[in-house]
């Protein structure tokens, strides 16, 4: 698993300082964003957290007239359920997704884009019998198709992503520079 971390980290250094050029004058250059995020637990992850909320980076290559490659990264904090009660030391379940994968452009503001890659998770689980915490970390297989819409450098995007088992439903409000 770590040689695929490393083999994505690497892909987005080389898009970083490569310098993709086209035949088509509609291609953009390299482009950076930052996001606030919202996540709404489903299957999995919806008998143990009510919401999710983070941050993310976006890095963006245009390739092709109405394409870009990208590659996104950040942390989303999952909140239990069982954070209102006293009796548990409870901790919030964090996630830190690397994605890599594309977005195509449907018109001058509306896009589709899909990305791959994986999910380092670090949960907490409290003992039965009360008292100590366990963390469990965990790295998995994630993907995430979704829709949007650009207006300027903001950027409103909806998403499901999903891994082994567990999703949600993303809301994401950026701003690309």
């Amino acid at each position: 698993m770590k040689k695929l971390v490393f083999t994505l980290l690497a892909g987005a250094i080389l898009l970083a300082s490569s310098n993709l050029k086209a035949q088509n004058a509609g291609v953009n250059g390299f482009k950076f964003g930052i996001g606030v995020e919202g996540a709404l637990p489903l299957s999995g992850l919806k008998a143990s957290y009510d919401v999710g909320a983070g941050l993310t980076l976006r890095f963006s290559q245009g390739i092709a007239e109405n394409f870009d490659a990208t590659l996104t990264t950040g942390a989303i904090a999952f909140i239990p359920k069982d954070l209102a009660n006293a009796n548990l030391d409870t901790k919030a379940a964090i996630w830190i997704p690397i994605k890599a994968g594309g977005r195509y452009m449907f018109s001058e503001n509306f896009y589709g884009m899909a990305e791959a890659g994986v999910t380092i998770a670090k949960t907490y689980l409290p003992s039965v019998s009360g008292g100590t915490v366990t963390s469990v970390s965990s790295t998995s297989f994630t993907y995430a198709p979704g829709v949007g819409a650009k207006f300027g450098g903001f950027d409103v995007g909806v998403r499901y992503e999903g891994l082994d088992g567990a999703g949600f439903m993303g809301l994401r409000l950026g701003y690309t520079f």
